[in-house]
């Protein structure tokens, strides 16, 4: 059998700064475009090498728990990392991820106006 020559990807859940799931996205390539980050810092969050990035909580889907679009805006990051088996992972308070967000979105804005 012929051994593909790229992976297949994974599913992404985004969560905001107050731990709640905002969307579901096909592959970490998406997510960085939706969220204007940087795939590698999102990779990090995700598999938890990062905490978040960007203001924003990452996780890859985990195929023993489902999860469908009628938990946006009600799945929770920490019930999420309960299902998962996730038990020694970190977190930052509501405020410290909206200042997080904000400076992140700063930045993004500064680089757009150099760009043009």
């Amino acid at each position: 059998m012929m051994k593909k020559p790229f992976k297949d990807s994974k599913l992404v859940l985004v969560f905001n700064g107050a731990q709640v799931l905002i969307g579901i996205l096909r592959s970490l390539n998406t997510t960085a475009e939706y969220s204007g980050g940087n795939l590698q810092s999102i990779s990090f969050a995700c598999t938890g090498l990062y905490i978040s990035t960007g203001g924003y909580y990452y996780r890859y889907a985990n195929e023993n728990v489902e999860v469908s679009l009628e938990d946006i805006g009600a799945l929770q990051l920490k019930e999420f990392d309960k299902l998962c088996g996730e038990t020694n992972r970190s977190y930052r308070s509501v405020r410290d991820m909206a200042h997080r967000r904000k400076a992140h979105h700063s930045r993004n804005k500064r680089r757009r106006e150099d760009e043009d």
